[in-house]
C-alpha cells in the first residue's frame, strides 16, 4: 500500500494536477504511465539545448526551470511541461532549458507524447498554444475544453421520459386483456411501448432502443431468432449498406464537390435556380434508386457542398432551404414511382392479377401524375412562403469556373462512383431483363469498388453510417415481430370498420385515415405501416368496389408523414449526412415537413377528381 501511494504521490498526481496533461482522457494518461522515467538534475544542469531534436518532454514536479531563446528572452517555469516540441511538428527544441535549483521531472518519451496526442483530439492543438506563447514570453494556460453542448431537451423532458419507458410497459401488461390481445402479443406490445418512448423522448441515441427490442424479444423468445433478426439479412439492409458504400465513394473521391460546382455553373446565380436544381437531381434518383435511404445519401453531400461554395450561414434560412429542396426531391415522389420504393412493391403484389397487368410502371407513374404535380407545386410554394426572407447567395461564375477548372480530369476514383452510379441506374431500369433483384446489383457493384481498392478500408469503416445500419435492421426486427405475435391480424380488425366508408364517402374515408395513420406513425415504423394497413385496406377496398390501387396509393403517401426525427429512417440518416452538424436549422426544416404532410393531404383531394376521369372510381 505504501508503494502505491509513493507511486501514486510521484507520477498519477503530477499528471492530473498538470494544466496541459491532466485535461487528457484518463485512459490514454493510465496507458502513458508505464514510460514515464523519473529524472532528477542539479541546479545550473542543461535538461536540452536548443537546435538539438526534439526526443522526449518533461513534466516538472520540483524546482525550477530556466528556458533560453534564441531571440534573447528568458523565462522561468517552476511546475508544469517543458519540451513540448516533442509533441508538435516542431522537429528541434526552440529553448535551452536550465535547471536554476535542484530540479525532479517526469521524463515523458516523443512517441510516447504523440500517442498522447492521437488519443486526445484537443491536445495537439494545446501544445501548439503552449510552445507560441512562450516563444512571445508568456507562460502556459490552463486548456480549453470544448464547450459541451447544450441539452437538446429541457432537464425534466429526460426524467419523464424514462419513468414512461418504465411505467408504460407494465400498463400495457395490466390493460392488455381488455383490448383483446392473446399469447405473446402483450409482451410483444409492452417491449415495443418502452422502445417508442426511448425513441420519442431521445433518450438515447437512434439505434439503441431498436437493439433493445431485438433484444427482449429474443430472451422472450416471442418469435424465432431468424425471424426477428431477419433485417440484418435482408434486402433492404444490403441495399442500404451497398448504396452507402457508393454514396461514401461519390464524397471522398470528389465527384459530388465537382458536380456541385458543374451545376453551379450552369444554373442562373438565384436561390430559386439552385434550388430547383437539387430538387431536380433528387427527383431523377427517384425512378432508378429504389431506396429513400439511397437517394438522401447521394443528395446530402451536395447540400453541404453547396452551401461552402455559397458561404451560406449556418442554420440559416438559405441553407435550411437548400436541404429541404435536396430532401424533397429525394423523398416526395416516392409513391408515383413504382421502383422508388422496395415496399411500393408489396403494394403492387397486393393488387389483383388484372390490376398489376393494368399498374405497371408507366401506367402507375400516370395515374399519379396529379398527385405528383399537385406535391411539386405545394414543395415551391411551401418554400416561398416558410423561407421567405433568407438573404440572397450570390457567386461569382469566373470563380467557379475557376474552380472546376483547378480541379483538372476528373480521376480514377471519380471515374468509378460514375461508372457505379449508371452501371446501378442502368441495371435497376432493366431488371426484368436479367432479373437481379436491385440490392445485389448495388452489392456487386460495392464488391467491385472494394476489390479493386477504389474504395479505401478506412473509408468503408470510417464514412459509412454503420450506427444507421443497426437502426434500420431494428425496425426491420420490430416489425417482423408485429406479424410473429398476431398484432397485424389485430390492428385489421380495429380498422375493419373503414371498409364501408371508403366506398360511400371516399373524402372522408382519407380524412379518417389521415388521423388513424398519425397515430400509428406515432409509434411503427414508415414500411410497416404501410404494410399492415394495405394488407388490411386493400382486399376490404376490392369487397367494397373501390379500386384497390386508389387505395394503395392513399395509404403510400399517408403512411410516409412524419413529424419527429425519430419516425423517419432517413431523414436521421440525411442529417448526418450532410457534411456539417447544424448546417440547417431543424426545426424551421421540421415545420416546413409538417407542411407538406397537409399538403400530401391535400393532393389526394386533388387526384380524386383525376382518379375519376380514369375510370378508377
Amino acid at each position: 500500500m505504501q508503494a502505491l501511494l509513493e507511486y501514486r504521490s510521484a507520477y498519477v498526481e503530477p499528471l492530473l494536477a498538470d494544466k496541459v496533461l491532466g485535461a487528457c482522457r484518463h485512459e490514454t494518461l493510465a496507458r502513458l504511465l508505464p514510460h514515464l522515467h523519473f529524472r532528477a538534475f542539479a541546479a545550473g544542469e542543461r535538461l536540452f539545448s536548443q537546435g538539438e531534436a526534439a526526443r522526449q518532454a518533461y513534466l516538472i514536479v520540483e524546482g525550477c526551470v530556466e528556458l533560453a531563446y534564441r531571440h534573447g528572452g528568458c523565462l522561468v517555469v517552476d511546475d508544469g511541461l517543458i519540451g513540448e516540441e516533442a509533441g508538435t511538428s516542431a522537429p528541434q527544441c526552440q529553448a535551452s532549458a536550465t535547471a536554476l535549483t535542484a530540479v525532479k521531472a517526469l521524463a515523458i518519451p516523443h512517441a510516447e507524447l504523440r500517442r498522447l496526442v492521437g488519443g486526445n483530439a484537443s491536445l495537439g492543438a494545446a501544445l501548439q498554444q503552449l510552445l507560441l506563447a512562450r516563444l512571445q514570453g508568456e507562460q502556459a494556460q490552463p486548456l480549453q475544453q470544448a464547450p459541451v453542448a447544450a441539452a437538446s431537451r429541457d432537464s425534466w423532458v429526460q426524467p419523464i421520459g424514462w419513468l414512461c419507458t418504465l411505467l408504460l410497459p407494465i400498463l400495457v401488461l395490466i390493460e392488455s386483456p381488455h383490448w383483446g390481445l392473446q399469447g405473446d402479443a402483450p409482451a410483444f406490445l409492452a417491449i415495443f411501448s418502452a422502445t417508442v418512448c426511448m425513441w420519442v423522448f431521445s433518450l438515447v441515441d437512434d439505434y439503441v432502443p431498436g437493439l433493445f427490442a431485438l433484444f427482449a424479444f429474443l430472451v422472450l423468445d416471442l418469435a424465432p431468432p431468424a425471424q426477428i433478426l431477419a433485417g440484418f439479412a435482408s434486402d433492404g439492409f444490403f441495399l442500404a449498406m451497398s448504396i452507402l458504400g457508393i454514396g461514401t465513394l461519390i464524397v471522398a473521391s470528389g465527384l459530388s464537390y465537382r458536380f456541385q460546382l458543374w451545376l453551379l455553373l450552369r444554373l442562373p446565380d438565384r436561390g430559386i435556380w439552385r434550388e430547383f436544381g437539387l430538387f431536380v437531381t433528387g427527383c431523377l434518383l427517384t425512378p432508378v434508386v429504389p431506396s429513400a435511404n439511397g437517394r438522401c445519401m447521394l443528395v446530402a453531400p451536395l447540400v453541404g457542398d453547396m452551401a461552402e461554395l455559397l458561404h451560406a450561414p449556418a442554420g440559416g434560412k438559405a441553407a435550411t432551404r437548400m436541404a429541404a429542396s435536396a430532401f424533397g426531391g429525394a423523398t416526395l415522389l416516392s409513391a408515383t414511382f413504382l421502383t422508388s420504393k422496395s415496399v411500393n412493391f408489396v403494394i403492387f403484389g397486393l393488387l389483383p392479377s388484372q390490376a398489376q397487368f393494368q399498374f405497371q410502371w408507366l401506367n402507375w407513374a400516370l395515374a399519379g401524375i396529379v398527385v405528383a404535380a399537385a406535391l411539386v407545386a405545394f414543395q415551391f410554394a411551401g418554400m416561398a412562403l416558410w423561407f421567405r426572407g433568407a438573404p440572397p447567395l450570390r457567386l461569382p461564375k469566373g470563380q467557379v469556373a475557376a474552380q472546376l477548372a483547378l480541379l483538372g480530369p476528373m480521376r480514377r476514383r471519380e471515374w468509378a462512383s460514375l461508372w457505379g452510379i449508371l452501371l446501378f441506374t442502368l441495371g435497376v431500369s432493366t431488371t426484368s431483363i436479367h432479373k437481379i433483384a436491385p440490392p445485389w446489383l448495388a452489392l456487386a457493384i460495392l464488391y467491385v469498388l472494394l476489390q479493386f481498392g477504389l474504395l479505401r478500408k478506412s473509408e468503408f469503416k470510417e464514412k459509412i453510417d454503420w450506427p444507421f445500419l443497426m437502426y434500420l435492421g431494428g425496425l426491420v426486427g420490430i416489425s417482423s415481430g408485429f406479424v410473429a405475435t398476431g398484432l397485424d391480424h389485430w390492428l385489421a380488425a380495429q380498422l375493419s370498420g373503414l371498409g364501408q366508408l371508403m366506398r360511400t364517402d371516399l373524402r372522408l374515408f382519407v380524412l379518417l385515415l389521415f388521423g388513424v395513420l398519425f397515430v400509428i406513425r406515432l409509434a411503427v415504423p414508415i414500411s410497416a405501416t404501410i404494410v399492415i394497413v394495405a394488407t388490411v385496406l386493400m382486399p376490404l377496398a376490392e369487397i367494397q368496389g373501390v379500386n384497390p390501387w386508389v387505395t394503395g396509393m392513399v395509404v403510400l403517401l399517408l403512411g410516409e408523414m412524419w413529424f419527429f426525427p425519430y419516425q423517419c429512417s432517413y431523414y436521421l440518416q440525411f442529417r448526418d449526412a450532410v457534411g456539417k452538424e447544424g448546417l440547417f436549422d431543424e426545426r424551421r426544416f421540421l415545420g416546413f415537413n409538417a407542411f407538406m404532410n397537409i399538403a400530401r393531404l391535400a393532393a389526394i383531394y386533388l387526384s380524386i377528381p383525376y382518379w375519376g376521369m380514369l375510370g378508377l372510381l
